[in-house]
């Protein structure tokens, strides 16, 4: 049967215990009088041996048709019965008027009670339980039957009243055993289904705290990332804004030559491309979507030009410090893409204007230096701050992993700055300087 929808917001549903006359329990009961009814043959040879020096052939005839009437019988009742009825008549007539009918004649063809065999009405009441499957009045069904059956054989012989006391009494604690034992089989079961359920219910309550702290986990990851897009895209803005209003101020004079604001557009247009760079880089790296799409085409780029764009997009926060900028006259070309690179290195000198300022260093200095050797540029940009404290230094490159206050960072630059390195087939590593101040080194391939 289909249950209804369920929201997320929904508790778990408690699954229902089975009823013990389910289908499968009926199945399974069909299944025990077919086998106790056929495992009855083989008990002949105990009446052969009770009933020497001659051969019982009567009570093989009543074993052989007890489990034929057996099958017969659970036939006519699948045939016959609505499904409802069939499990109960069919319990009653193959669980309980069949074996202890034909168990009574054959104990009357043994002897009666003087035969060894009687004794076997007292292991009826305990194959009650294959049957009663843990059904308590079931089992108590089964027990009266041969109790029933070995009173009227005793008293169709006409035994002492003692006799009949007796074997009544041990046929009865018999059948109180197997009720005990169906009484127990049932706890048993209703326990281990109340676990079931319980573990189920645990369960779905897990996968709906799971799935609930992935929704708040990716929800979290948007906030950061729509943080980051912000962060990352302030740079470009402001200096595409100081343009616009250069512009607006400076058209309306004469005398304005057109080279002028044609380098003004040139800056702008770069610095819509960066911006439109920046937010597919941000939704690639949150998407994962660089590894999928497989490693990307670098190209060569001078050096020289790359560190004098960043230096002058950054050079609004740069102006309260002391640069110094040591390149060598001869630098081969690195293998790199210029606007990512630039995009390191604006990251680089932005962080360090940021923690010179936080930390009120006086005499804020930053130094970028450029070696060359070996197939081998390093960039190595030092400032003269506090540095990053021990436990810091092995997080700076985990993505949204900051040191600054709380609204001024997001901490994708560094993540970001490591990964298109990376992608450069060059290094990104971070260090402290033993005289005070931090360290940051780019290795790239020379071209």
């Amino acid at each position: 049967m289909d249950s209804a929808p369920r929201s997320v917001g929904d508790p778990p549903a408690v699954p229902e215990p089975a009823a013990s006359g389910t289908s499968l329990s009926a199945q399974q009961r069909q299944r025990a009088v077919v086998v106790m009814a056929a495992t009855n043959l083989p008990f002949w040879g105990i009446d052969v041996l009770a009933a020497q020096p001659r051969v019982p052939w009567d009570t093989l005839a009543i074993r052989v048709g007890w489990t034929v009437l057996t099958l017969v019988s659970l036939l006519a009742v699948r045939l016959l019965l609505p499904l409802r009825r069939r499990g109960v008549v069919g319990w009653a007539l193959t669980g309980v008027l069949l074996p202890n009918f034909c168990m009574a004649l054959v104990i009357w063809r043994l002897g009666g009670s003087r035969g060894p065999v009687f004794a076997w009405l007292c292991a009826m009441p305990l194959m009650s339980i294959s049957l009663s499957l843990g059904a308590v009045s079931r089992s108590l069904v089964g027990v009266t039957a041969p109790l029933v059956a070995g009173l009227t054989v005793l008293l169709l012989e006409g035994r002492p009243a003692s006799l009949v006391a007796v074997w009544g009494l041990l046929i009865a604690a018999s059948g109180l055993v197997a009720v005990q034992a169906s009484y127990f089989y049932a706890r048993l079961k209703k326990d281990r289904m109340e676990a079931e359920s319980r573990r189920r219910v645990t369960q779905e309550a897990l996968v709906a705290a799971q799935t609930r702290a992935q929704e708040a986990d990716r929800l979290a990851q948007v906030g950061r990332l729509v943080a980051g897009v912000a962060h990352e895209v302030n740079n470009p803005l402001a200096f595409i804004q100081a343009n616009l209003r250069f512009l607006q101020e400076e058209l309306p004079r004469e005398g304005r030559s057109p080279e002028d604001c044609a380098e003004v557009l040139r800056e702008t247009q770069a610095g819509v491309a960066r911006i439109q760079q920046i937010v597919q880089d941000l939704t690639a790296m949150a998407r994962g979507a660089s590894e999928a799409e497989g490693p990307r085409e670098v190209g060569s780029c001078p050096l020289p030009g790359v560190i004098e764009e960043s230096m002058r997009l950054a050079s609004v926060r740069l102006k309260k410090l002391a640069v110094e900028v040591e390149v060598p006259t001869e630098v081969p070309r690195v293998r790199a893409d210029a606007r990512r690179l630039g995009q390191v290195l604006l990251n680089l000198l932005l962080n360090a204007a940021d923690a010179l300022e936080e930390a009120g260093v006086a005499g804020p200095r930053v130094a970028l230096k450029v070696q060359a050797r070996e197939q081998r540029v390093w960039l190595v940009l030092e400032d003269n701050g506090p540095g990053f404290a021990p436990e810091h230094l092995p997080q700076l490159f985990t993505p949204f992993f900051t040191t600054k206050s709380q609204g001024k960072g997001t901490g994708l630059g560094l993540a970001l700055s490591r990964e298109y390195v990376e992608g450069f087939g060059g290094s990104l590593r971070a260090e402290n300087r033993p005289e005070g101040g931090a360290r940051f080194t780019v290795e790239l391939l020379s071209d």
